[in-house]
């Protein structure tokens, strides 16, 4: 696309593009370093706020919009969202057995089970997005009816049930309270509640003007993890991707970049990047693997320059993998170019 579309919202496109990003980064640790490992941390939090997270609140934001009707819009995305995740995995698994990662006498096996489970780990996203795909026409019906108080005390009252775990403070058994499928807050918080925020955040919530006390909050939230820690909170806890600390992050992360002035230039690079997005998504794990990994361990560098080297590494082969594979006829099917 050359010109400016005044019907796109193309700041939805530069959370697409910031969330890709922040996928690519948080893969960009390699295991088996030893020297600049005090970066891992930070790095791994900030961007699986800004990753999957981020992810689930884009989808909610699209397509809890409006109600849809059940069987076109679940033929939509199977074509558009699972059929390039099933070849892609098939293929990961074929280099898998050609590497010696996977025996040959496995492969029947790992091809049946793709249609239930993830064959390939990045792709477990896929899996739960489209498990939430199929109760959209159910859930954007009733947004269409309920109020913007209604959601609202949704997601309150979903938010306080988040920080529950972190009541294991008081009583280690708390620590467990959201994550045992016979204890009924099991059902309530997750994914799909991500989801319904990111749709409240585009419909109802507009910052005409920056006001102090909004930096403010960016920096509690920001504080918020380390507060945690000091507490006494587990790192493995605190930066669980449906914890209220690494979610509240990703709002502000939504926000934020929903209020970013795009000039013309920079929408209509947005878009170019937010078209390659899931390519990327798809391919640039099997690039980082086996291509990156074993690049990276043989020069056994430390990790302040093994993850910007990674990083920038996958972010440009994988752009120019995707752009390439655009050029094939039937491309829609291998990385969901078309919009």
């Amino acid at each position: 696309m050359n010109k400016i579309d005044e019907n796109r919202l193309y700041w939805i496109d530069a959370i697409r593009s910031f969330a890709c990003l922040c996928v690519l980064l948080t893969h960009s640790v390699i295991p088996g370093g030893t020297r600049g490992n005090y970066i891992i941390a930070p790095i791994q939090y900030m961007a699986v706020a800004g990753a999957s997270v981020l992810f689930f609140m884009i989808s909610g934001a699209l397509v809890f919009n409006k109600p849809k009707p059940f069987v076109p819009f679940i033929k939509r995305r199977l074509a558009k969202i699972y059929l390039p995740m099933v070849i892609w995995t098939v293929v990961t698994l074929l280099i898998f057995c050609f590497t010696g990662g996977l025996k040959w006498s496995q492969l029947p096996n790992a091809l049946m089970l793709i249609p239930f489970t993830q064959q390939f780990g990045t792709y477990w996203f896929i899996y739960v997005i489209f498990g939430i795909y199929l109760l959209t026409p159910m859930v954007a019906t009733w947004l269409e009816k309920c109020s913007r108080t209604d959601v609202l005390i949704l997601l309150i009252v979903s938010g306080v049930a988040m920080t529950v775990p972190y009541l294991r403070i008081v009583d280690k058994d708390f620590s467990k309270a959201l994550y045992t499928e016979t204890g009924s807050l099991y059902y309530f918080v997750g994914y799909l509640w991500i989801c319904l925020m990111g749709y409240y955040i585009r419909r109802y919530v507009n910052i005409p003007k920056f006001k102090w006390w909004h930096l403010l909050v960016l920096l509690l939230v920001l504080a918020l993890p380390f507060a945690l820690q000091w507490l006494g909170e587990p790192y493995a806890l605190v930066k669980k991707r449906t914890t209220i600390n690494v979610v509240l992050l990703c709002a502000c992360y939504f926000i934020i970049i929903k209020h970013i002035k795009l000039s013309q230039r920079m929408k209509l690079a947005v878009y170019n990047f937010a078209q390659h997005s899931f390519g990327i998504y798809l391919v640039h794990m099997q690039i980082i693997k086996f291509i990156l990994t074993p690049l990276v361990n043989s020069l056994d560098l430390s990790y302040t320059v093994s993850i910007p080297l990674v990083f920038v590494s996958s972010v440009v082969i994988s752009y120019i993998t995707v752009h390439l594979i655009s050029k094939l006829p039937f491309s829609e099917y291998l990385i969901a170019y078309k919009s």
